[in-house]
């Protein structure tokens, strides 16, 4: 959140008239800076509880790539058909309850039916786009809306989110997209929600709080760094909250032990960051155990003899010489 603090000084009212432009110029471009997100998201429903962003064309690069594709997949919590184009996705965002996905890239039409048709996949239309039903109930449809972007979701929640584009005028807009659109300048990975605890949000943090609102980012560029934010209803949760984190993350994994509580007010703020060494220390696999030379003793000279039967004067043994 942006805060202006003025300091007006004389009794003279052109004081105050001298400095209320500019101050509202910046209000306004504040705002403005806030709401600007790209049109992709128009598609997110106003009542929206959560969204997370992911910069999936930069994530896929670092080590948090196989812990976010594997919930997005037919086998995580999230579900999504399993078509290798949409892990050639630049963006992708994602929005609860009902969950809604909306992936930016390239994602030639043709590309796109042969690997729906692979899956068994069903195509029909709705207003004008092409969607392709999931065969089993328990499974995420797709929309092609063109060849740069697709929507994921159950069928109900992409034909609401077609017809919601549709509206030219008094459209609505969820305010998630505004603090979105912020995180995602210096993040990968993001957080907005109203509040907690949230279903979307807990498949990528299953921490257990409550809290008014919640908002987050995660930065792979060069090591680690984590910056979120959430509200308590009083000073004294704020406190409580905080004090947990700090005892927590004694028991984190190594990589996040570091974690900052911090209190602000009514608010928390959780802060990590992580050097690009630190970093490949942290997840450098353990080396093998070396492998021990084991002597073996040789077993000790025994004689030897060779028993040979059938001679005329009866079987005889000769000796053979030592081992």
């Amino acid at each position: 959140m942006l805060i202006i603090r003025v300091l007006i000084t004389g009794n003279n009212s052109s004081d105050i008239s001298v400095v209320r432009i500019p101050l509202l110029v910046l209000m306004a471009a504040s705002v403005a800076l806030g709401e600007s997100y790209p049109t992709a998201w128009n598609y997110v429903a106003p009542d929206a509880s959560a969204i997370v962003g992911i910069e999936w064309r930069q994530l896929r690069q670092s080590f948090l790539a196989g812990a976010v594709r594997s919930e997005l997949s037919s086998s995580g919590h999230l579900g999504f058909p399993d078509l290798d184009c949409l892990w050639d996705a630049r963006e992708i965002l994602l929005a609860g309850p009902d969950l809604l996905g909306v992936a930016s890239g390239s994602f030639p039409a043709a590309t796109v039916a042969a690997q729906a048709l692979s899956l068994g996949m069903k195509l029909t239309d709705y207003d004008g786009v092409r969607l392709w039903i999931a065969p089993e109930k328990d499974r995420r449809s797709l929309a092609q809306v063109s060849d740069t972007l697709l929507l994921i979701g159950w069928r109900e929640t992409l034909e609401a989110a077609i017809e919601r584009n549709l509206v030219t005028t008094g459209r609505q807009m969820s305010p998630l997209l505004g603090r979105g659109a912020r995180l995602a300048t210096s993040s990968d990975f993001w957080i907005a929600a109203a509040a907690l605890p949230d279903d979307l949000v807990s498949v990528f943090v299953p921490v257990q709080l409550e809290s008014n609102d919640f908002e987050g980012g995660v930065n792979t560029r060069n090591g680690l760094l984590l910056d979120a934010r959430y509200s308590m209803a009083t000073l004294e949760d704020a406190a409580l909250s905080a004090e947990y984190f700090r005892q927590a993350a004694l028991g984190f994994h190594p990589l996040l032990r570091g974690l900052n509580a911090i209190e602000d007010g009514s608010d928390v703020r959780l802060k990590l960051q992580v050097s690009s060494q630190e970093l490949a220390e942290q997840l450098r696999p353990p080396a093998p155990p070396k492998a021990e030379m084991v002597k073996v003793k040789p077993e000790p000279a025994s004689p030897r003899t060779v028993h040979i039967v059938g001679l005329d004067d009866g079987p005889r043994d000769i000796p053979l010489p030592a081992r």
